[in-house]
């Protein structure tokens, strides 16, 4: 009896230790603990911002500009899922304990995530890595691409058209570059600019016939420009003031022309009636009308009918033209701009027109510039955007339609930047999340927003397709 007795007494020992064991281990499970990790860009290497990490029942975390993200308070095991639209994960879901240590997650676009953007006077584009490019804004010339006149609020796809590697807009029409080296344009074309053979106006893309290797494509507003791979550069449209510089003026051209004793360009550019290229010495070069010294030859001459270097430049790296003006970023990070500055839109702190460039503000680490009729934007390696110049329909993003700015400001709330493009008085940026951003003039609805309502400050374009 005795001995059953002690049996009994050392079972149930064992048996409470055990659930002492039990409850000891399983309480320092249940301790909260934290994990942190970081979402890459597949494409860049580089962190991305804004995606959301659902944490079981443990509520979420975003990841910030550098793609990292950090949850705390998480006990035992808990899935981790990231999401976020036009991405795709890998992995789509994480199982984490307190054991779990740094994580890295790749992500790639779904095929519908925008990879470039464009303007034209009062219209917008963007391309997204499927190859489709969307429009919206004004059409009443059938410059959207999407066979019809209307005006779009939100963006609608153009028609039969993929691969595509660049696209811009002129005043009316639109032009696209492929990854062939075509180039397509549609739209406009009473002064020729569509460069067809014809001056009728195109409600979808065209593609332009013995028009081939093409590198760049750049447009005016009534003239468009392109460079081919031999760095030679070929022009069609208006050619009122000599834009063409084929070296005659006044008769447009309705096919592709080779500008005149013009080689070595690796970039191009154009405003209303002027035309400028980059050489691979970093020299500028320019022609066309001169009214306002955008020629930067230091004269408000009659306009150049050849292309003729701008003066007291170089180390050039990337060139834009406004209407009346013309701005440079040099290898440096610096900006230069000449021309008419009636609105600031040289960011020199005056109004007087400039026929030699002159440095705007103390603006640095620039990595890339872009232009409308009077307003100047500028992307810094920060990701953050500044402008300058016209502001009275907020094509500045500032906030405010206060009178011009004559120094750069900063884009209210926007950061994460990849891409800029500007149309007439109204501004785009692309994001490194693949999201596009507009603000300024809305009357066509070239914001995408789904309004005709001008924004002083940055709106997202829909893009849910």
């Amino acid at each position: 009896m005795r001995a059953k007795l002690h049996l009994i007494i050392r079972i149930v020992g064992v048996v409470a230790l055990s659930a002492l064991l039990i409850m000891l281990f399983g309480c320092k499970d249940k301790r909260p603990f934290t994990v942190s990790g970081q979402v890459i860009n597949e494409a860049t290497g580089k962190g991305l911002s804004g995606v959301t990490l659902a944490c079981g029942s443990y509520g979420i975390a975003v990841t910030d500009s550098e793609g990292k993200w950090v949850k705390t308070g998480l006990q035992g095991t808990v899935t981790i899922t990231p999401t976020s639209p036009g991405w795709v994960f890998d992995p789509q879901n994480l199982k984490v304990t307190k054991a779990t240590k740094d994580l890295s997650i790749k992500a790639r676009p779904d095929g519908k995530v925008v990879i470039r953007v464009g303007a034209g006077g009062s219209h917008t584009f963007a391309v997204k890595n499927n190859g489709t490019v969307w429009a919206c804004g004004r059409n009443e010339f059938g410059q959207l691409g999407d066979g019809t006149t209307t005006d779009r609020h939100t963006p609608v796809q153009v028609n039969g058209l993929s691969n595509v590697k660049a696209i811009t807009g002129g005043n009316t029409h639109t032009v696209a570059l492929t990854n062939d080296g075509a180039v397509w344009t549609w739209g406009r074309n009473d002064c020729g600019q569509l460069g067809d053979g014809t001056e009728t106006n195109r409600l979808t893309p065209f593609q332009i016939g013995g028009l081939s290797n093409i590198t760049a494509i750049a447009s005016g507003g009534n003239h468009t420009v392109a460079l081919k791979d031999d760095c030679t550069v070929w022009v069609w449209g208006d050619n009122t003031d000599g834009q063409l510089g084929d070296g005659t003026r006044g008769t447009y051209r309705i096919t592709p022309v080779q500008v005149s004793g013009l080689g070595n360009i690796i970039a191009i550019t154009a405003g209303y009636s002027h035309t400028v290229a980059l050489k691979d010495d970093g020299t500028v070069w320019a022609w066309g009308s001169n009214s306002d010294g955008e020629l930067g030859g230091g004269t408000t001459s009659l306009p150049r009918l050849t292309p003729g270097v701008v003066s007291d430049l170089c180390n050039v790296s990337a060139i834009i033209a406004g209407f009346y003006y013309t701005a440079a970023l040099k290898n440096d990070g610096t900006v230069w701009a000449w021309g008419r500055n009636d609105m600031g839109q040289l960011g020199d702190d005056t109004t007087d027109i400039r026929s030699t460039p002159v440095q705007v503000g103390d603006l640095s680490n620039v990595t890339a510039i872009t232009a409308g009729m009077s307003h100047t934007v500028a992307l810094k390696n920060d990701g953050t955007v500044w402008a300058w110049g016209r502001n009275d329909m907020g094509q500045l993003g500032d906030g405010t339609t206060s009178t011009p700015r004559l120094t750069p400001v900063v884009v209210s709330g926007l950061s994460n930047v990849t891409a800029i493009t500007a149309g007439l008085s109204h501004t785009v940026a692309l994001k490194d999340d693949g999201t596009v951003w507009a603000w300024g003039y809305n009357a066509y609805g070239q914001l995408g927003d789904g309004t005709t309502s001008d924004r002083s400050a940055p709106v997202q374009v829909f893009l849910n397709q």
